[in-house]
């Protein structure tokens, strides 16, 4: 950790808005100094909330890597790097994201995306911890102080709970296995490096976190301007999210159904309408591009293959034929693929998506939650819990509305067709690699991925999905030895995890 302890203070002391045209490197600067950010910044609830908006930069556009790569862009890249490393969106050879989709060594200790994930959670942590720290002795009010203090709370939360899905296997068998380096409190450069304790002991921070945010922001409304914004109902799914992969059903259900009480479904005209609007109904949260800050030829919008971008585009995103066969063609998702022929000219064809399409502008905003997840969430906890009937009733809702066949099924293959309908409905958004994971499932790469280089099949539960600990955190931290576990903190590069009975 010591070669990323700072804390962020020139977006602060500069005033710096959500809505601010100052670009991240600006406010990215890492001055390794908590004096500054306690006497200068965290004085006024202005202050403090000057602080809160710059973390929202940082979560939501370029430099939380610190490298200039279009692969480093904020949650949206981490989102596509999930979903590349699945099953169902291939790469045509285009841009970064090839290197994710052929599995190139990209999860190794010594090359650069563990450094890049590494960095860019635990900066958002460390400034977080600033805020959670200072933001109480703030003059200003009261439930301000809250509400920022709340914010706070949850991103450092989710910061740990996307860290976790990263750099472990998945909860309930690897919970005794080692975790989470968890700072609580501001860092710097002399701050001792913590050791990586226990996965149980992160989860159990993340849940302390966002169970504590929650009330916290009751009441709190965002403005419609800043979709990016974390609410109570952002909290909400986010605890769905992390009670899913601890396998808590009942809990999982309980937040899914709190969120749900409060968003409508995407309809169909929304689910064709591009994904490329921050106002849609369904969308819990998002990030709006604006003419000064947005991510240009960088966002997902560039990435997927469809002729539709009025503008520059990678063109690289294609989608495996074996997922497509999962549609029924009656379904209007289906109903939003082609298949084309290889414009290099070879005897390759692949099948391209509509479903992400830029707006006019070449800015359309970008989905990181909605509603949709949270019913598939519920209905997964439903079948787990044994109540088919809930289960079924949520999933043929979903089904119904996109033209679907009804699932029928009981049982352990009623969940099977649960996560086939997730993959179905929520294909693009970010959640490939962690389903693999967290159902301890195989990568099976078959059909066309054998004819676009991309046939790289793992066994469930392999190394090869997880990433090892960054070399300069291990050189760096005297809290941790670089020997692979059991010896030491190194995860594993290759292997299969072998749970312990």
């Amino acid at each position: 950790m010591k070669s990323i302890k700072y804390i962020l203070t020139t977006c602060a002391i500069s005033g710096l808005l959500i809505g601010g045209t100052t670009s991240c490197s600006d406010f990215l600067e890492t001055n390794p100094s908590t004096d500054v950010a306690d006497s200068e910044v965290f004085t006024t609830v202005s202050g403090a909330q000057a602080a809160l908006n710059g973390c929202y930069y940082q979560m939501k556009c370029y430099g939380g890597g610190g490298a200039n790569r279009q692969d480093d862009w904020g949650i949206p890249s981490y989102q596509m790097i999930s979903d590349l490393s699945g099953e169902d969106v291939m790469s045509n050879g285009g841009g970064w994201y090839n290197f994710t989709y052929n599995y190139w060594g990209e999860t190794r200790g010594d090359i650069f995306r563990a450094s890049q994930i590494w960095t860019y959670y635990y900066r958002l942590i460390n400034n977080a911890n600033s805020i959670i720290a200072y933001v109480d002795d703030c003059e200003g009010d009261a439930t301000e102080k809250q509400y920022i203090k709340g914010q706070a709370l949850a991103m450092r939360g989710w910061a740990y709970f996307w860290l976790t899905r990263w750099f472990q296997q998945t909860y309930p068998i690897a919970k005794n296995m080692p975790g989470m380096p968890i700072y609580t409190e501001p860092s710097n450069v002399n701050t001792p490096g913590a050791p990586r304790g226990t996965l149980e002991e992160t989860y159990q921070q993340i849940l302390s976190d966002l169970t504590a945010a929650e009330p916290m922001l009751e009441g709190f409304v965002r403005s419609s301007s800043y979709p990016n914004v974390i609410d109570q109902s952002v909290v909400q799914g986010i605890l769905s999210e992390v009670y899913q992969v601890m396998r808590d059903w009942p809990k999982s259900e309980e937040y899914a159904r709190k969120v749900l009480a409060k968003y409508p479904l995407t309809t169909n005209d929304d689910y064709t309408a591009g994904f490329n609007d921050e106002s849609t109904p369904s969308w819990i949260w998002s990030i709006k591009q604006t003419e000064e800050q947005n991510k240009g030829d960088y966002s997902p919008f560039a990435m997927w293959y469809n002729g539709t971008r009025s503008c520059w585009t990678f063109a690289c995103f294609i989608l495996a034929d074996d997922f497509v066969k999962l549609f029924d063609e009656s379904d209007i998702r289906y109903q939003q693929m082609q298949n084309w022929d290889d414009p290099a000219g070879t005897s390759r064809k692949f099948w391209i998506s509509m479903k992400f399409r830029d707006n006019e502008d070449c800015r359309g905003s970008m989905v990181v939650m909605r509603s949709d997840e949270m019913l598939l969430n519920a209905a997964e906890a439903c079948a787990r819990q044994g109540k088919e009937s809930e289960a079924k009733d949520l999933l043929w809702q979903l089904q119904d509305m996109r033209g679907a066949v009804r699932t029928e099924a009981s049982g352990e293959e009623l969940v099977k067709a649960i996560w086939i309908e997730r993959r179905k409905e929520l294909y693009g958004e970010g959640f490939a690699l962690f389903d693999i994971i967290r159902n301890e499932l195989p990568l099976e790469r078959t059909g066309n991925h054998v004819d676009w280089g991309g046939a790289t099949p793992f066994p469930a539960r392999s190394w090869r999905l997880i990433y090892q600990i960054p070399n300069t955190e291990l050189l760096n931290n005297d809290s941790m030895t670089d020997a692979v576990w059991p010896n030491g903190d190194q995860n594993p590069y290759d292997g299969v995890y072998e749970p312990q009975q």
